[in-house]
């Protein structure tokens, strides 16, 4: 790579990365070019040599957290063991939800707040980042098996999502600060649709 392109790529992620600072301690409505240019430490019409206009600024921002929040949902995706009981992949899916996106507070904190805003760029990106992670989920409950145990995955992956964007507020806010604990709450929340038909057909013979 060329020294120009380097630096230019260096300048763009500055750039990106001011713009997330100002969206994080001021909010949307505080983003000017003068104000992103200055965080950045560059003239104000270098902004506009990276990006056309505001709504370019933060669609690279939001994919920029967005990509980093994905990586983070992989990587601890990859870590459930093959084998793993329906409830081990469940409470697998609750940890890998916390943890990353607990990893790295001030993305979480903005995620969590413009999330359901789609009249921004932000909301939209992240929007599509929700759908990924739901069809990622589904896709990991039915390949562990979970699908025997429930009759719609779709809902339980949103139960799941749901319950973990509640936690990493939570955690983040300082309400909640044992983990485990958290955990055990979420899966008793899921747990009577984890219990296998049979099971439960068994249970009503036994009581007959």
């Amino acid at each position: 790579m060329s020294t120009r392109k380097a630096n230019k790529e260096r300048t763009r992620h500055k750039l990106v990365q001011a713009t997330l600072k100002i969206l994080h301690k001021q909010g949307p409505t505080a983003l000017t070019t003068g104000r992103i240019a200055q965080a950045a430490g560059v003239a104000q019409p270098t902004f506009y040599v990276h990006f056309k206009d505001m709504d370019e600024a933060l669609e690279e921002a939001a994919i920029t957290v967005g990509d980093a929040l994905r990586a983070r949902l992989r990587e601890f995706r990859d870590g459930l063991q093959d084998g793993a009981s329906p409830q081990a992949a469940t409470r697998h899916a609750f940890a890998t939800g916390v943890e990353a996106l607990t990893a790295d507070r001030r993305s979480a904190e903005l995620f969590l707040r413009h999330r359901r805003d789609v009249a921004n760029p932000l909301g939209r990106r992240w929007r599509e980042l929700m759908d990924g992670a739901r069809e990622d989920l589904i896709a990991d409950l039915h390949a562990r098996g979970v699908g025997k145990h429930v009759d719609d995955l779709v809902v339980l992956a949103d139960t799941i999502i749901g319950l973990v964007l509640t936690t990493v507020e939570s955690i983040l806010d300082g309400r909640v600060t044992n983990r485990a604990s958290a955990m055990d709450m979420m899966m008793r929340s899921v747990e009577a649709s984890m219990t296998p038909p049979v099971q439960n057909a068994s249970l009503g013979a036994s009581a007959a």
